[in-house]
């Protein structure tokens, strides 16, 4: 998007607008917001929520009830349905439906909980798990174990050596002298 679609935007206020027309203008903001936008230089330049509702020729605050609004609404009716209708009527809409509405709520929070819970299990155990191989394969200590108590050097050293490796090890393993 660059700069320049936006120098024309109307200062009529408008009383209250259809849906479909706060719908995209708060698209636009968010886009605007997020990506920003490319200036008469052609670099890229980004812009604060404020500012970018100025470009949008809305106030802030009236796009943040807007996606408010939507929200609630997406919870237990498509947004779709109410394309040609006026902002009023959808918020009439979510005083009748309060309760399906906070019922959507907090199994929405639940959902997203739960996520968070199962996400946070998953990068525990990749973090332990890589953890403990990268320490495990990078311990000279190790290694050396393992050259010591190999299947040849096992059976050709004296018991007296492989209880020292035992015991050298930080694995607790039962001693069996012979």
């Amino acid at each position: 998007m660059y700069i320049s679609e936006f120098q024309d935007v109307d200062s009529k206020r408008v009383k209250e607008r259809l849906v479909e027309s706060a719908y995209n203008k708060v698209l636009v903001w968010r886009k605007i917001f997020q990506e920003g936008l490319i200036n008469e230089q052609g670099e890229k330049q980004h812009y604060s929520l404020k500012e970018a509702a100025k470009f949008v020729g809305v106030p802030k605050k009236t796009l943040e009830d807007y996606t408010s609004i939507f929200h609630k609404v997406g919870l237990v009716a498509s947004l779709f349905d109410f394309w040609g209708k006026k902002m009023g009527f959808l918020r009439n809409f979510i005083r009748k439906n309060k309760s399906k509405i906070r019922k959507a709520l907090i199994a929405e929070r639940l959902q997203q909980y739960e996520r968070k819970r199962e996400n946070l299990t998953i990068k525990k155990k990749q973090t332990k798990g890589s953890n403990f191989l990268e320490d495990f394969s990078s311990c000279k200590e190790t290694e050396q174990f393992f050259e010591r108590v190999s299947d040849q050097n096992l059976f050709n050293s004296e018991p007296e050596e492989i209880d020292d490796v035992f015991q050298e090890s930080h694995v607790l393993l039962p001693i069996v002298k012979f």
